[in-house]
C-alpha cells in the first residue's frame, strides 16, 4: 500500500471512531484533527469536504461490522446456530467489539432521519437493508433445508431480529448494567429455538 493510500485509510479509520461515537454532526475537523495528527490541508488533500469523509467512514464502519459478524456466523452450518452466533456477536457492540459506540448503522440513523436532504441517509437505509436481508437468507436457506420450521416468515424474522438486537444496544446502553443486554440475548435465543423444525 502506497503512503498516500495508507495516509487516506487511517484518516477514514480513525473518522469512522469518532463519527461513531459523537455523532456525524456534533464531531467538528478540528476532532478529526487532533485524532489523527494530521492537519486540515492534509485532509483536504485527501477528501474535498466533510460530507465524503463521512460517508467513506460510514461504509467503513458498517462494512467492519458486517464483516465481523460474518466471520462468526459462517463458522456455523445449521441455521439455528448461525442465528445464535449473530445474536451473540451482535451484542457484543456494547462491550465496543468491533468498534466502539454502538451499531454504527443505527448510530447513523437515529442521527440523520429527520434532517431534511442528508446524503448520508441512502447509504445508512442500504446498509441496514443489506443487514436485514442477509438475515434473511440466512433464515430462508434454513427453511429450505428443513432446519427451521417451514411457517417462519424470512423477511418478517429478520426484521424482528435485527430491530430487537438495535434496541437492545440502546437499552443496554442506557441501563449501563447489562442486565438488558441479557435478557434480550435470553429471549432471542428462545425465540430462535422455538423456530427449529424440531420443536
Amino acid at each position: 500500500m502506497k503512503k498516500g493510500e495508507a495516509t487516506r485509510r487511517n484518516i477514514i479509520q480513525k473518522s469512522a471512531v469518532i463519527f461513531n461515537q459523537k455523532g456525524y454532526i456534533t464531531t467538528t475537523m478540528n476532532d478529526i484533527i487532533q485524532e489523527t495528527n494530521i492537519q486540515k490541508g492534509g485532509i483536504y488533500r485527501h477528501f474535498k469536504d466533510k460530507e465524503q469523509l463521512m460517508h467513506e467512514a460510514f461504509q467503513f464502519s458498517a462494512e467492519t461490522m458486517r464483516h465481523h459478524l460474518m466471520a462468526s456466523v459462517s463458522q456455523h452450518e445449521k441455521a439455528e446456530k448461525k442465528l445464535l452466533a449473530l445474536v451473540e456477536t451482535f451484542l457484543q457492540l456494547s462491550e465496543g467489539k468491533p468498534m466502539i459506540g454502538g451499531c454504527p448503522i443505527f448510530n447513523a440513523a437515529v442521527e440523520m432521519d429527520d434532517l431534511e436532504g442528508s446524503t448520508l441517509l441512502p447509504l445508512i437505509d442500504e446498509a441496514m437493508e443489506m443487514l436485514i436481508h442477509w438475515v434473511e437468507k440466512i433464515i430462508a436457506e434454513g427453511i429450505s433445508q428443513r432446519d427451521l420450521k417451514q411457517s417462519v416468515q424470512p423477511y418478517d424474522t429478520a426484521v424482528y431480529i435485527v430491530s430487537t438486537l438495535e434496541g437492545g444496544l440502546v437499552l443496554g446502553k442506557l441501563k449501563q448494567d447489562g442486565q438488558v443486554t441479557n435478557i434480550i440475548k435470553n429471549q432471542l435465543i428462545h425465540y430462535i429455538s422455538m423456530m427449529n423444525e424440531r420443536q
